[in-house]
């Protein structure tokens, strides 16, 4: 096994260990209750799972991206729901059981939606008999395993052994998500000269930035209060980029496509904190 094999090995373990910690926090009732006001949740599935990888798509279409750059947003766009949101909706006084939901959901179906966007990409840009190729059902069974069973597995321990999961919750979040910042900078030290790809820079922001405005209007325009605003806007506009690390080293095994995350990586918590202090600074207060 080489070192960039034994690399992303340890990014997936890390992953793992924070989609375990998330799956601590979460309980039936929390679904329930976000179920029982749907609209919230399903303008923010909605935005994670289809407008986030559509605004990709058409924007390397507008933009002329080259490929490497087009697939790469395309990867992180479809790795949506990063538990580093559900930290920063707080942060921004939003609705974080609805976070924590939508975060959940979205890494458990990632199985399946992360296999399609990124083979429609893959295929547009590099063509069918590109030696860049996607498995579907090996993807599909290798994000299954990193994501669905993990948050699963916190659940139950969560149900069944509370002191446990309450000792393990802090130590496994902070460490897992170490571990995915630890080797994406590897990966960034290996690949630093991707960090000179203006293109790269500039598609990140637009694309960053538009999305957050997007999902801020469109939760305004459907009267979701204060709180779920907030948490909608944060949770599209922080995609899971462990996730993308992982798709792009790990599956892909393509380091060309790498230049936009990690531009993003930095990007997302820059707004996603800016969005929390000026809404915490401009916007009054929250609904009761």
């Amino acid at each position: 096994m080489d070192i960039a094999a034994i690399i992303t090995t340890i990014a997936i373990i890390g992953l793992m260990g924070v989609m375990l910690a998330m799956g601590t926090t979460l309980r039936m009732p929390d679904f329930l209750r976000v179920i029982q006001q749907p609209r919230a949740l399903l303008l923010g599935l909605t935005g994670q799972m289809v407008l986030l990888p559509s605004v990709a798509f058409g924007l390397g279409l507008a933009l002329n991206l080259s490929a490497p750059v087009a697939v790469g947003l395309i990867v992180i766009a479809s790795c949506a729901g990063g538990a580093p949101s559900n930290a920063v909706c707080a942060i921004a006084k939003g609705d974080v059981a609805l976070s924590v939901t939508m975060t959940a959901i979205s890494s458990m179906v990632a199985f399946l939606t992360v296999p399609v966007f990124v083979s429609f990409g893959v295929v547009h840009y590099y063509g069918e008999g590109s030696s860049l190729q996607l498995p579907f059902w090996e993807t599909a069974a290798r994000i299954f395993l990193t994501t669905f069973l993990p948050v699963a597995g916190g659940m139950a321990l969560g149900r069944f052994a509370p002191r446990i999961a309450e000792a393990i919750r802090r130590p496994l979040f902070l460490g897992g998500f170490g571990v995915v910042l630890i080797t994406s900078c590897f990966f960034l030290i290996s690949r630093v000269e991707m960090l000179t790809s203006m293109e790269a820079l500039s598609a990140v922001v637009v694309f960053n930035l538009m999305m957050m405005v997007l999902a801020y209007s469109l939760g305004r325009a459907m009267r979701l209060n204060e709180a779920e605003v907030r948490s909608v806007t944060v949770e599209i506009g922080m995609p899971n980029i462990s996730m993308s690390i992982v798709v792009i080293m790990g599956i892909l095994d393509a380091p060309e496509l790498i230049g936009p995350t990690f531009f993003f990586l930095p990007l997302a918590y820059v707004t996603g904190l800016g969005f929390a202090f000026l809404v915490r600074r401009f916007r009054a207060p929250l609904l009761a």
